[in-house]
């Protein structure tokens, strides 16, 4: 059936319409916002632009549309073939052969109607089909997968690919994220963050719109203090913040499932826009814990596989195919996380990290960061506000009482050929996991001040991505570094050095 030229969903058209509105959809939330109030319904002239521009919309459609239509897909010979174009046809071929992975992802849309969009993969090329039913996906990946078997007998393909493909229909339930740890995950996210940096503008470029006069009327009614409105707008805008980013969280991380199958690790999540995606557990570089300061005295924590992108690199989500970086676990319970990482990857020891370094090197995690501090402060109280002062104290504080933590909780575990190595990042702690076997390189950085105090900087090198990964720890003791270097260039067990 598949040597048949096949059509996409129907419903391909409305995705297609939808992609063209939200190319545009700036565009036309400014044009709304900042010309209703003042359009003249009367004058005929005031309709060109906005006809001109929906006639623009309306050609793209079209266009669009045309496209869809003309999208043909089938297997031919050893290849599966895409075809499409409006005023001319253009091929795109697969070589079977070199098909690694088929994904699926299924938007709003899709789900209403049964659809998804279809991801076929090679090391270094790909098909996106939009949009094509659940049946027509599942014959699709038949269809592949009986061919590349033929080949196997053949000898033209390696059987563990064929077993890579057959992995991803056949999958046995490892762990789901319940709607209580969803919720508690979202209420401890760094979404909050993001959020605010999001809304800022938004709030800045619509400040003529906004209804300053009534905000002001509300909260003159608490304080006359203009500081005190200030920050009452800012503590209101962070509530916000805070709301939307943990709305955002449980849309996109709603039922988290792990499921594996062999050496291979299908992750599938999402509310509005389902994500799946096929991990390879042969192809980890590094195992990556991150808790945030709150996570780690709730007892939770999140876990990252680092994976390269060659070969048989069967990740599906651009984002993490292109930085090597795939979420596991996002929010689960340290003890509960460790005993899953034992049996998806047995052959790591994961101990715990001797923590603690040397206090000499207590002030050099915070005196350059603070004198940048000021200088940025100065220049936008000779500008702008003298209060910018006070969020100046506020940060280096922080930074003086960080930089306690890091030094107190900071720090690396050999244990035969694996590394352990913990960081205190700005907001929380990462735990990073890797193997002798993996290791790329190794840079190890000084300075005279630092030579004077026995101190120096390492970090190792290994494979992410289609790029790399760098792990290490500035300032700790010279004879540390030193082991490292050993233990790196003799490639043994660390019993032995």
């Amino acid at each position: 059936m598949m040597s048949r030229p096949q059509k996409l969903h129907p419903i391909s058209y409305l995705s297609g319409l939808i992609n063209v509105i939200k190319q545009n959809i700036v565009f036309i939330i400014i044009f709304s916002l900042f010309n209703l109030r003042s359009f003249d319904f009367t004058n005929l002239q005031n309709y060109i632009f906005p006809g001109i521009y929906l006639g623009f919309l309306l050609i793209v459609s079209i266009y669009q549309g045309v496209k869809i239509y003309n999208t043909r897909y089938w297997i031919e010979d050893d290849h599966f073939i895409l075809q499409t174009g409006v005023f001319s046809k253009s091929k795109k071929e697969l070589n079977i052969r070199r098909i690694q992975s088929m994904e699926t992802s299924q938007g709003l849309l899709s789900q209403i109607v049964n659809g998804v969009e279809l991801h076929i993969k090679t090391p270094s090329d790909g098909i996106n089909l939009e949009t094509v039913t659940k049946q027509q996906s599942q014959l699709i990946r038949e269809s592949i997968i009986d061919r590349q078997k033929a080949l196997e007998d053949k000898g033209e393909v390696k059987a563990q690919r064929v077993e890579n493909l057959e992995h991803q229909s056949q999958q046995t339930h490892m762990y789901q994220l319940n709607f209580k740890e969803l919720l508690t995950m979202s209420m401890t996210s760094g979404a909050i963050g993001v959020t605010f940096v999001t809304l800022s503008p938004i709030v800045g470029a619509f400040s003529d719109h906004f209804p300053w006069h009534w905000l002001g009327t509300v909260l003159g009614s608490l304080s006359s203090s203009i500081l005190l409105k200030v920050i009452l707008f800012l503590i209101g805008l962070l509530i916000l913040s805070y709301i939307c980013g943990a709305i955002l969280v449980v849309i996109r991380y709603y039922n988290y499932t792990l499921t594996r199958q062999g050496n291979q690790l299908h992750i599938k999540y999402g509310l509005l826009n389902i994500k799946n995606i096929t991990v390879p557990t042969d192809r980890v570089q590094a195992v990556i814990e991150k808790q945030s300061f709150i996570r780690a005295l709730l007892g939770y924590t999140s876990i990252q596989f680092l994976i390269t992108s060659d070969d048989n690199d069967l990740s599906s989500d651009n984002e993490a195919t292109a930085e090597g970086n795939v979420m596991i676990l996002p929010f689960i319970h340290k003890r509960q996380a460790y005993d899953i990482l034992a049996k998806l990857i047995p052959q790591m020891a994961f101990k715990d990290t001797r923590k603690g370094k040397p206090w000499r090197s207590y002030h050099k995690h915070f005196w350059v960061q603070s004198v940048v501090i000021l200088v940025i402060a100065e220049i936008i109280n000779y500008f702008w506000q003298p209060w910018i002062f006070i969020l100046a104290a506020i940060l280096i504080i922080y930074l003086i009482l960080q930089s306690i933590i890091v030094v107190k909780q900071s720090g690396l575990e050999l244990f035969k050929n694996e590394l352990a190595v913990r960081k205190v990042t700005l907001f929380g702690y990462k735990n990073s996991y890797l193997k002798h076997d993996n290791l790329l390189g190794l840079e190890i950085n000084t300075t005279p001040i630092s030579e004077k105090s026995d101190l120096a900087n390492f970090n190792f090198i290994i494979a992410k991505g289609m790029g790399s990964e760098y792990i290490g720890l500035d300032y700790i003791n010279e004879s540390e570094v030193e082991m490292l270097r050993e233990w790196y260039l003799k490639g043994v067990d660390y019993d032995s050095i």
